[in-house]
């Protein structure tokens, strides 16, 4: 009996790592943050107006790449090895590995992990990332933003974008107090082009046609929309 319960063990030990090596494959590729949710939200889906966290990790065969905007941290940018035991993910020799670097979070637990979708979870906190697919690769790498003034219709809402410089903009719909001026940042990273800003979900650039950009962003979904640029 303690021979074939030592080879059970063996056996499930085996699978544990060897599911663990898969789901670290599975893991490769570059992720945008979508949105944030608690486990007793009615809502779990990306909502206009909220304030984005704008992040970009990519996973490389045990090695990952952590850029973030920088007007929300200190910690911009950082690249460090990892492994994954389990759903927990952990850097080599802790107990645990936070990708978010924040003090409050003492682990980093991967559920789910699908093809598309990747969820952090830590306590009853969730947060949702979507896998950067090649066809999202800005195929217009001149296009430009500074200076110049776009309306957004998105979904419901539409907006009025000037970028007044290469780091703030102003909004005709949204305010923070009494300010309609907000930071923005563009992240160029393995190909896709990147549009941080303090109160939009990240733009993902595509390309520019004329007087339009092509955009996507990541709800529950990804949705496609259009800038226009106007005088």
């Amino acid at each position: 009996v303690t021979t074939h319960l030592r080879k059970l063990l063996n056996i499930i030990i085996l699978t544990l790592i060897l599911t663990s090596c898969q789901n670290e494959k599975k893991l490769n590729g570059t992720w945008i943050s979508s949105y944030r949710f608690s486990d007793n939200d009615t809502i779990k889906d990306y909502v206009v107006g909220n304030f984005p966290f704008n992040e970009l990790i990519t996973f490389d065969n045990g090695t990952f790449n952590f850029k973030e905007f920088k007007y929300d941290s200190y910690e911009i940018e950082r690249t460090e090895q990892f492994e994954l035991r389990g759903k927990s993910l952990v850097n080599f020799g802790d107990e645990y590995f936070v990708i978010a670097g924040n003090e409050d979070y003492d682990s980093e637990i991967i559920d789910p992990l699908t093809k598309d979708s990747i969820v952090f979870k830590n306590y009853n906190h969730n947060r949702v990332y979507k896998r950067l697919v090649d066809s999202l690769k800005n195929k217009t790498p001149e296009i430009k933003f500074t200076g110049k003034k776009f309306i957004r219709n998105f979904r419901k809402w539409t907006d009025t974008i000037q970028f007044i410089n290469d780091s703030v903009y102003i909004s005709n719909s949204w305010k923070f107090g009494d300010s309609d001026h907000f930071m923005w940042e563009r992240i160029n990273h393995n190909g896709f082009d990147i549009l941080f800003t303090e109160n939009y979900a990240p733009y993902i650039l595509k390309k520019q046609i004329g007087n339009e950009i092509y955009i996507s962003v990541f709800g529950n979904e990804k949705e496609d929309y259009i800038l226009k640029e106007i005088e």
